[in-house]
Formats: structure tokens, sequence, C-alpha cells
């Protein structure tokens, strides 16, 4: 159960949550990364339960630019749209998402 329900995860408590990569069974999400992933991870800690990824990575935009976007991989996909659907952080106007 998320910290949001009272309860706390232990793969959080053991260090095991947050991976330093995103395995290929992980559902992904890419999003324009300026300086949001600190308040995306923590959106995450509080209402979500499984383990996830953060991950930089550079892609080429609409405009053939090279922008830092950030890719976020989360191991159940139904917290996936949870996270798309819930999280402030991702519904800016400025902010594009792939």
């Amino acid at each position: 159960m998320p910290l949001s329900r009272g309860t706390v995860n232990p793969l959080s408590v053991l260090g095991l949550r947050r991976l330093s990569f995103i395995p290929e069974h992980f559902a992904t999400i890419t999003i324009a990364g300026n300086g949001t992933s600190k308040e995306i991870d923590n959106w995450i800690n509080f209402n979500l339960n499984g383990r996830y990824a953060l991950k930089r990575t550079l892609v080429v935009n609409q405009h053939n630019k090279l922008t830092e976007m950030l890719e976020i991989g989360l191991e159940d996909p139904a917290e996936l749209t949870m996270l798309s659907l819930g999280c402030p952080h991702l519904h800016n106007k400025e902010k594009d998402i792939f």
C-alpha cells in the first residue's frame, strides 16, 4: 500500500523500489524533463506501490531538435495509468507527452 493510505512499502524500506535502469517488462512514458524528476519521484513514492525507474534521455522532437526528456518506467501498467491521470506535475501546457 502507498504512503497515501498510511502504510510503508517494504521495498522502499530496503531501498529496492527505485531502479537505476528501466527493465524491458516495465511500462514507460516519456515526458519533457525540465527539472520535474524530483517532484515526480515524490509523487510516485507517496501515491503508487510498485517498483519504478526514472531516466533522463535525449529525443529528437517534431522540430528536428534534440531535447532532454524524462522516461518513467513502472512495473505495473495500471500504475502507469494512475500516474498519467493523477500526477499534477505531468499536466503542464508547455510539456509534451509522448
